[in-house]
């Protein structure tokens, strides 16, 4: 990947910055081959996506973050962002070649996946730290966006169809087999679930080795205390120990752990599917639903969805 200057540094006199990490989830080798990487690897595609990436290529950019980036940002993580500062909350820096998203107070890449869907796999996401304080930016040249926006149009216009599910699945064990058999079509996956054992750690560490090169994986759970653990049927040390251990081990994934209050067991893939269980622990034998309403699967994932972004 080519390296570029941080838009932001001109602001700041002789700032030191220090990148730790640079990504795509998807590579594009030649720019050429977009349609066909749309069609391969697309699943998530948000109608507002496009109204978004033309915002952004315009040069729209109070409309963007109006729209955006405020309306989605929670009230306490811009407080904890005012209180840790003096930190920037968003700075979005344009040229003839890239447009560069970035910030020291949320998640640049959670918050495009909820907006943009399988698009953000194709953008650049760099972290690191400018004088000391974290930082997360995002990079999307505008020649990717500007193939991409007549694609995304087409692609509204004819939705693709889901190919996962086509077979009854009574169990949570069945679930997550045929899941991981299947991983080339899971584009995102978001987890909820109360307690963390031995035994969720072990299938979070097999849904990150087979799924975590391409898709977006979200763990929700609630942060360990003697009450949970109780519900937990389990003791305080044992769930923190799991807490700890899944706090360290996801993120070397690009696994987003946050913290919720979450009541029972569920999953959702690709925005389309909801599996749940009204269990609180997971056991492979716990027996499942599939919800089939679309408009709430949609709904309640990005609610899941905005609960990481104001704990991530």
């Amino acid at each position: 990947m080519k390296e570029l200057s941080i838009g932001i540094a001109r602001m700041f006199k002789e700032p030191h910055i220090v990148k730790d990490k640079r990504y795509a989830r998807l590579t594009i080798n030649n720019i050429e081959n977009i349609i066909e990487i749309i069609d391969k690897y697309v699943k998530i595609l948000p109608f507002e996506s496009i109204i978004a990436l033309q915002k952004l290529y315009s040069g729209d950019i109070k409309s963007f973050i109006d729209t955006y980036i405020d309306a989605y940002l929670c009230t306490p993580l811009i407080s904890l962002c005012r209180e840790r500062g003096p930190r920037i909350k968003c700075s979005i820096y344009s040229d003839s070649e890239y447009i560069e998203i970035y910030s020291e107070c949320f998640d640049i890449e959670l918050l495009f996946s909820i907006i943009f869907g399988d698009l953000s796999n194709l953008f650049i996401f760099e972290t690191g730290y400018r004088d000391g304080i974290r930082f997360k930016r995002s990079i999307i040249f505008r020649n990717l966006i500007e193939m991409t926006i007549p694609e995304v149009m087409r692609r509204n216009r004819s939705k693709s169809k889901e190919h996962l599910f086509t077979i009854p699945l009574k169990t949570f064990s069945n679930v997550f087999e045929y899941i991981l058999k299947n991983a080339d079509e899971v584009a995102e996956l978001i987890l909820h679930i109360p307690c963390l054992d031995d035994k969720v750690i072990e299938l979070l560490y097999r849904i990150a080795r087979t799924l975590s090169n391409r898709s977006r994986i979200y763990v929700l759970t609630t942060l360990p205390t003697s009450e949970i653990a109780k519900r937990c049927i389990s003791n305080y040390k044992n769930v923190l120990i799991s807490y700890i251990e899944a706090s360290e081990f996801l993120p070397r994934y690009n696994i987003t752990l946050c913290n919720a209050d979450i009541v029972h067991i569920g999953l959702i893939i690709n925005r389309s599917h909801y599996i749940v269980s009204y269990e609180y622990s997971y056991r492979d034998n716990v027996e499942v639903s599939m919800v089939k309403d679309r408009s709430y699967i949609e709904t309640i994932s990005l609610s899941y969805l905005g609960e990481c972004l104001c704990s991530a």
